[in-house]
Formats: C-alpha cells, sequence, structure tokens
C-alpha cells in the first residue's frame, strides 16, 4: 500500500472512531434517565387519605355482599384520593405523591391521568407512551387513558351509582360505546370524565379533566395498553338532515378541479341524511379557463342529474389577488348549508361516507374544526403503493405549526396509533376542513390578514382559545395530489421570508400555542421538524445555556468551486434568541439564563459521502436582504457548531453514511455581527482530504 494510502486509511479509521465516539456519547438512555426522575422524592405536605385500587378490583353494586372496593369507596371521605391501576406492572416509587401534589396545584380538578411506559424483557423501562391533555374525542374512539387514573372520592361515588348504565352523551339518544365489551374501569372513567363536563365545551383553554404529564405506571411488557378499545375505524349515524357547503378555492387548474368534482360526484352522495353544495371561488382565471370552469360546473351538473343526485354548484368569479382567506371567505358568505367544507381543488375522494364522518363530528357541539388523514397520491418511484401521509392533523412546535407523520407509511401503525381512530389536535389541514355554519361565522371566519399561509392554523387556534377540540379523522382517508418532489419551500428565498413573516404574524396572534401544543406533550421533540413522535432528550442543555461561539472572519470569502448542491443545510431557526426563549419559556417557572444575541438551529449533511469523514463550521454573510440573497460583501464569517443527533433526520436517510449527527446548534453574543441581514450556510471539510464543500440556505436573520 502507498504511503497516501496509508495516511488515508488511517485518517480514515480515526475519523470514523471519533464518530461512533460522539454518538455513543450523544445517545439518550431513557431506562437511565426515568430510574434517576423515579427515585427523586417530591416535597409532600398533603394530609388525604390515599388508596390505590386495581382495574380487576372494580365491580358493579349487587345484590349480594359488598366488595372491599365499595366499603372502602363509602368510608372515604370526599376530598380523599383514590388511584387507580392495572394489575400487570407497577406504579412509580412516589406516585402517590406526584398524584396528590397534582390535586392540590389544581384544586378544581377531581379527576386525572398519566403517563406511562413498558418494561422490557430484561426489566429495563423502554417505550414511554406520552398522553395528550384531555381529549374526548380520542376517549370516544379508544381508551387511550391507559395503565393509570385517579380521582377524588367524591367523584368515585357519584360515578359507581351510574356504572352499570351505558355511557350516553348529551347529544346522543341511544349509548355512546358498547358498554358490554368495555372494561370496568373504562366505564367508571367515562362517567366521571362526563360527571366533570369532559364532553361538554371547555372554558377557554381549562380543561375539566387533568393529565398529569409524567410517567407514572410501568405497564408489564405484553399488556394490552388500550385494555380491549384500541383507536379504530368508526361508522356514525346523522339523525337529522344536513347540508353542506363545500367551498373549493380555484384558480386556472380547470384539470386539476374537474378530478376533485368528478370524485365528490361520485363518492359525495349515498350517505343517509347529508346533501351538499358546491361553491367554487375564482380570484382571476384567464379567459379561457373561465370559460372551461363554466363548463365544468355544467357538466357537474348534468352528471349529478343522471346519477339521480340533484348537484348544485355555484362558480364565484372576481378577479383579485391572491388571498387564501378572504377567497374561503367569500365562498362561506354564498353558503346556504348548516355546515361548510373548505376544500382544495387538488384533493381526491376515493371512498364512500367521509362526509357522514366529518358531518358527524361538525355537528357536535363541543368541536370546532374536523378534517381527516390525507395521503400522497401513489407514485411509481417515490410513493409506489399511494402510502405515504401527506397529513394526520397539525401539530405546534415550538418554531410553528407542523404535519406530524408527513412522508411516513400509512402501512405501520404509528406512536399508539396516531394514525389511526379519531384524534383531538390543535387543529386539521384547510386542505380539508369542516365547522358549522354558526361557529364559523361566530369565530369571524378566516383572518385575512393571512393570505397565503397559516390562515387555516389561526383559525383553528381561535377555536380552540373559544373553547371547541378540533378533530382528525383518521380511520378514513382522501387523496391529496401535492407533489412529493415539489421540492423544499425553503430553497426559494421570497416564499422563505413570506413563510417566516406569516408565522411571525400568526406567533403575535397565538403566542400561548408555540409555548405548548396542549395535544403534544412537552417531553416530545419540541425543537425540531421530527416527523415521528420521539422523545426529546431532557438532559440536552437549553439554547441559551449552550456555550457562545466566536466569530472568525474571512475576508476573502471562500472559493465558488466549493459550493456544491451535494451540501443539504436546513434551517429550523435563525434569529434572535430573546424570541426563542420567549416561545420556551412562556408559562414555564424556570427563566433563561441569557436572553441576548441569537441562536441559529438545523440539520445539515454531504449527499452520497460517509458524513463519519467531515467536520463542519457554519457560515454567515451579508446580504442585500431577505428576498435579495446577493452579498454586499465577500467577506463570511464562519462559526464552531455545536453537533446534535438528529434521530428523526437518520430514520429518513437510510442510503446515506453516518448520519447520526446531524443536527447543529450556535449561539451568538450581542456585538459579534455588524448590523445587517445575513444568510446562513455550512461548510463541510473532509477531514481525509483537502476536498472542501459548501452550500447557502435561503433563510436570513436581522442583526
Amino acid at each position: 500500500m502507498g504511503l497516501k494510502k496509508m495516511v488515508r486509511s488511517y485518517l480514515t479509521a480515526n475519523a470514523k472512531r471519533k464518530h461512533e465516539l460522539a454518538v455513543r456519547k450523544m445517545t439518550f438512555h431513557y431506562d437511565d434517565y426515568i430510574e434517576e426522575v423515579e427515585n427523586e422524592k417530591p416535597e409532600f405536605s398533603g394530609d388525604q387519605k390515599i388508596t390505590t385500587v386495581f382495574y380487576d378490583e372494580i365491580v358493579s353494586k349487587g345484590s349480594g355482599n359488598r366488595s372491599a372496593f365499595h366499603k372502602a369507596v363509602d368510608k372515604a371521605l370526599d376530598d380523599d384520593i383514590i388511584i387507580f391501576c392495572r394489575k400487570e406492572g407497577r406504579l412509580f416509587k412516589y406516585a402517590k405523591e406526584h398524584i396528590a401534589n397534582a390535586f392540590k396545584e389544581n384544586a378544581d380538578i377531581k379527576l386525572l391521568y398519566a403517563d406511562e411506559d413498558e418494561v422490557g424483557d430484561n426489566g429495563a423501562p423502554k417505550n414511554p407512551y406520552f398522553k395528550p391533555d384531555w381529549s374526548p374525542d380520542s376517549y370516544l374512539n379508544a381508551f387511550y387513558i391507559g395503565s393509570i387514573f385517579a380521582a377524588k372520592a367524591c367523584l368515585v361515588k357519584k360515578a359507581l351509582e351510574n356504572i352499570n348504565t351505558p355511557l350516553q352523551m348529551p347529544w346522543e339518544n341511544k349509548p355512546s360505546l358498547d358498554h358490554e365489551s368495555m372494561v370496568p374501569c373504562d366505564r367508571l372513567f367515562g362517567h366521571m370524565a362526563l360527571i366533570e363536563g369532559g364532553f361538554e365545551k371547555r372554558d377557554g383553554m381549562n380543561f375539566p379533566v387533568y393529565h398529569l404529564e409524567q410517567v407514572l405506571f410501568h405497564r408489564e411488557a405484553g399488556a394490552d395498553l388500550f385494555l380491549g378499545r384500541p383507536f379504530h375505524c368508526e361508522e356514525h349515524c346523522i339523525e337529522s338532515p344536513v347540508k353542506i357547503s363545500i367551498v373549493i378555492p380555484s384558480k386556472d387548474h380547470p384539470e386539476v378541479l374537474r378530478q376533485c368534482l368528478e370524485s365528490l360526484v361520485k363518492f359525495g352522495s349515498g350517505s343517509k341524511n347529508v346533501s351538499y353544495e358546491i361553491n367554487v371561488v375564482d380570484n382571476g382565471s384567464s379567459e379561457d379557463n373561465k370559460k372551461e370552469y363554466e363548463s365544468l360546473a355544467e357538466e357537474i351538473r348534468e352528471k349529478g342529474s343522471k346519477a339521480g343526485e340533484l348537484t348544485d354548484i355555484r362558480y364565484i368569479y372576481e378577479p383579485r389577488d391572491f388571498n387564501f382567506s378572504y377567497m374561503c371567505n367569500l365562498g362561506a358568505r354564498n353558503s346556504t348549508g348548516d355546515l361548510v367544507l373548505f376544500l382544495n381543488d387538488d384533493i381526491e375522494i376515493v371512498g364512500g361516507d367521509w362526509l357522514r364522518e366529518l358531518s358527524y363530528y361538525a355537528g357536535l357541539p363541543h368541536v370546532g374544526a374536523v378534517g381527516c388523514k390525507l395521503l400522497y397520491p401513489s407514485d411509481s418511484e417515490l410513493n409506489p403503493d399511494g402510502s405515504l401521509i401527506q397529513h394526520a392533523g397539525l401539530t405546534a412546535i415550538h418554531i410553528g405549526p407542523m404535519h406530524k407523520l408527513q412522508r411516513l407509511s400509512d402501512t405501520k401503525k404509528w406512536y399508539f396509533g396516531a394514525n389511526r381512530g379519531a384524534h383531538d389536535m390543535c387543529g386539521v389541514t384547510a386542505a380539508c376542513l369542516m365547522i358549522s355554519k354558526d361557529k364559523f361565522d361566530a369565530i369571524g371566519g378566516y383572518y385575512e390578514g393571512l393570505a397565503v399561509a397559516f390562515n387555516d392554523v389561526d383559525l383553528n387556534y381561535r377555536l380552540l382559545e373559544e373553547g371547541y377540540y378540533n378533530v382528525c379523522c383518521n380511520y378514513f382517508n382522501l387523496v391529496h395530489h401535492e407533489s412529493l418532489s415539489r421540492g423544499d419551500d425553503n430553497a426559494d428565498a421570497k416564499k422563505t421570508d413570506r413563510l417566516m413573516k406569516e408565522n411571525d404574524t400568526l406567533m403575535q396572534r397565538h403566542m400561548h400555542m408555540y409555548a405548548r401544543d396542549p395535544f403534544y406533550h412537552k417531553a416530545l421533540v419540541n425543537d425540531d421538524v421530527a416527523q415521528d413522535y420521539d422523545m426529546a432528550d431532557p438532559t440536552l442543555l437549553h439554547p441559551d445555556e449552550i456555550e457562545s461561539s466566536n466569530a472568525v472572519f474571512v475576508s476573502s470569502g471562500y472559493p465558488e468551486s466549493w459550493n456544491n448542491e451535494c451540501v443539504w443545510f436546513r434551517t429550523d431557526y435563525i434569529g434572535s434568541l430573546s424570541k426563542w426563549n420567549k416561545m420556551y419559556y412562556k408559562g414555564r417557572k424556570e427563566e433563561p439564563v441569557n436572553n441576548t444575541g441569537y441562536f441559529i438551529k438545523g440539520y445539515s449533511f454531504v449527499i452520497g459521502s460517509d458524513n463519519a469523514l467531515f467536520g463542519r463550521t457554519l457560515l454567515l454573510r451579508r446580504v442585500n436582504s431577505s428576498d435579495d440573497l446577493t452579498p454586499v460583501e465577500s467577506g463570511v464569517y464562519s462559526f464552531k457548531v455545536h453537533d446534535m443527533l438528529r434521530e428523526d433526520v437518520e430514520k429518513n436517510l437510510k442510503d446515506q453514511t453516518g448520519v447520526e449527527i446531524t443536527g447543529y446548534r450556535i449561539r451568538i453574543e450581542d456585538g459579534i455581527l455588524p448590523s445587517g441581514t445575513y444568510q446562513a450556510g455550512m461548510l463541510f471539510k473532509d477531514m481525509t482530504s483537502r476536498t472542501r464543500v459548501m452550500n447557502w440556505g435561503t433563510k436570513t436573520m436581522e442583526v
């Protein structure tokens, strides 16, 4: 072997060894962490009596001898606490203290549930289930409460009087669940939640059933988490006639709209007591396309008539600058239905009864917006079986709203059934969003100050703030013909700038949702755009605690020949640290360690290379503006980055090598950078050769 090959072989082995050590050092071990948490004894000053009851001890009152359980409940004082849990597993060491403290700190609450995990074959805890805050529609679909809940004795006594009575919601004239198939703990919990107003519209963001966001039970391996009632498909009945106004914004896409309307005619009718009308809203198609739209509307009327269904369709033409919110509001103003369904023109209906299911939920008194699971269309390369998820409900994280599970296969059940059944979520996409006309009008419709992006998110958030629950029906799907290969919005500076500005507007209007989504646990990844419901590393330093990076100014910049599209560079956040802290610390007891300067985070890697062999440097350069990325000088500022594991990125890069540590973070002190608009990029240095490659993103920050 030649000397050069020997040297490179040595450097390669050394780089790989360092990479493996770094991965091991950064890897979070849940079992070690939870053991440490379990042994931390909380302060406790409660004086209530606390009784623990196993699920299989809950029995109905009979005419014979009274059970030990009923005797214990009868003796309990109203303010005493009863903890219910399954026998297959064990309570946390200080579960009683944590539960008693929760009731003490939330004096109005009489019923709560907590999180749990599973004991592995080796006895070590794993697979934690971090549950959403109280979700009535999720509960009616599945016993997601799982292995542990607790209640004040006064509430248990009331509910026990009804435990033999089928659970019936105020809006139903029949039992809401199959009483005979429900285990006693499920029946008891349901009746307690009903007494506490758990199936009614909330008082703002105050939830009537408390969720204690802490793992307090270790479930035995193999035990059925949902006790026989998992997330599943449903079939509801519409008891009284309901009319739906379907509003479809569309411009210069008659062939796209044709597929949508033809699938509507095919699958829009057939459900008892459900009828619909269609309002197509056009903000200024060309004259030729306008004629095609008018012709298409007439064609759809005729097809509906031949099928024995009167298809009422309006074509509303009003030329003006694009404003999605205005178009939706215009369509709603021209609606005569009880419910309004906002539908993208690139949606295809692929099965029956979808309108019935959406209508059922949209008609419930406590429900705001309703949507459903959307899949990408089948593609011979990217999505051959048409199983990839485009939407399964909106989730709010620190950097903005996102679609969880996007681009993951629906053939797999994700995170305890997140893509199955019905789920209360912070919102649903306006690509398919139904709401009662009365609620839509009362809330003020879409906010027209958000013309392009996040207008549907804003509507969902306002409904939440009013006390409604937004529901995503993931037990059926439509197809959303949004292209899988359309590219990244961040590749276009003007689009990125617009999105960031509209995200800022959304944040100003709903700051609390950036701090915490009640249906997305604080223990889950909240700082990164992770597709799955991954647990965040709680031992990771917060951005305001990481060491700041000093700038090295390279006055001549870097050679143009180093620019290479093989460098994938994504910025999740770039801006002031105070803004980030505002999103993170709102509602928390802690205060930020540092609150000045700037923070940048994201992920980056070299496509087609072994990333274990590269070192990285973050680059900043001054440009004209956020939508004109022309450099104003040749000089470039470079910074050492804090590397991070990004398991979510690694999962999606099966064809790439050494991509465990793709994440990066950086904190910059005030005064380091001159004022101006800065564009970020990343420089990669091959540690085994002289190869250098770099690339620039489109997101910017103001200094």
